[in-house]
């Protein structure tokens, strides 16, 4: 992967310097695309835990429903008793400088485990949830380490 990643820049670095005005949306992609592969495979490089991105399950009016897989630690490896998940408080909220709506404090985070043995966090609420737009601050704690992670969710409505 290194190579062809340093081919794709001596490449576009020959073709900038011959038109230099053809690539200029390139870069910033290439960047892009690093740092999203970078932010995937770091905690499996690394030995430590990450969180995927977010399975939103129900729509605008039903109780919240997600799942978020825990990513980079091996399953054999994996300690539930020491694994938590919750959602971040009012004070982190504000840390962040986002907004933490009351209705928030019904939202309960478990961890559990899929039928193949890989671990993840299950979001859910016990009452319906009419507000569209959610900003979850999602907080990981186990053996090695501690993670916050922000999830921006659109909640779709229901289907007629």
């Amino acid at each position: 992967m290194g190579a062809t990643l340093f081919a794709l820049f001596a490449t576009q670095g020959n073709a900038m310097k011959k038109n230099p005005g053809r690539f200029k949306f390139a870069t910033p992609f290439i960047f892009a695309m690093l740092a999203f592969t970078w932010g995937a495979l770091a905690p499996a490089i690394a030995g430590a835990a990450g969180l995927s991105g977010i399975k939103v399950s129900s729509v605008l009016g039903q109780p919240f429903a997600a799942e978020i897989d825990i990513i980079g630690l091996p399953n054999e490896e994996f300690e539930f008793e020491l694994a938590k998940g919750s959602l971040a408080s009012p004070e982190q909220y504000q840390s962040a400088k986002l907004v933490y709506p009351t209705f928030l404090r019904q939202l309960r985070i478990t961890t559990e485990r899929r039928s193949d043995g890989r671990p993840y966090l299950k979001i859910a609420s016990s009452a319906p949830i009419n507000e569209p737009a959610l900003n979850l601050l999602v907080e990981f704690n186990w053996r090695g380490g501690r993670l916050m992670q922000k999830y921006s969710i659109l909640l779709d409505p229901p289907k007629s």
